[in-house]
């Protein structure tokens, strides 16, 4: 998973994970968002009060060029919210200006995530995000499996063929 932006607008992920490689700057943009699922443990926290979740999704949307780390719990999802990122050999970050809420909706932000990927190209061993808001600092540390949901073929897509 190479994940890349230029000017602010999400690109489309590769199949592998693998650290260092690039991707053409415009070629593969899609007006559908991008979701990889990383499962494993996981935490989300507001002011040290601490909720298990279960995973992180990573959302790209080139059509807004919003780019997302959302912590999904049990019961809800808090989403740590940028437009600019850069990518260094297997080490991501995302610059963050505002926190999707589940009560409170957008709010805004300072701060980033970062998140590390192994050399396999799908263990992330590391996500990182912290956020200061108005309400507090907001806190996500999560590692995992990536997971594209696309195991069939080369596009990055979703497969939506059944067979």
């Amino acid at each position: 998973m190479i994940i890349r932006s230029s000017a602010g607008a999400a690109l489309a992920l590769t199949v592998s994970l693998v650290a260092g490689a690039s991707l053409p700057a415009r070629a593969q943009d899609r007006s559908q968002p991008i979701v990889i699922n990383i499962e494993g443990p996981c935490v989300v926290a507001l002011n040290s009060q601490q909720v298990q979740c279960s995973g992180v999704a990573y959302m790209a949307f080139p059509a807004t060029g919003r780019i997302d780390f959302t912590a999904v719990t049990d019961q809800t999802g808090w989403a740590f919210s940028g437009d600019q990122d850069a990518n260094d050999d297997g080490h991501y970050t995302l610059m963050l200006d505002s926190v999707v809420s589940p009560r409170a909706g957008r709010i805004q932000a300072e701060g980033q995530c970062e998140m590390d990927i192994d050399g396999d190209g799908k263990t992330v061993t590391g996500i990182a995000c912290q956020a200061r808001t108005a309400a507090g600092v907001m806190l996500l540390k999560a590692s995992g499996v990536a997971d594209t949901g696309d195991d069939d073929d080369d596009d990055d897509a979703p497969d939506t063929t059944k067979g």
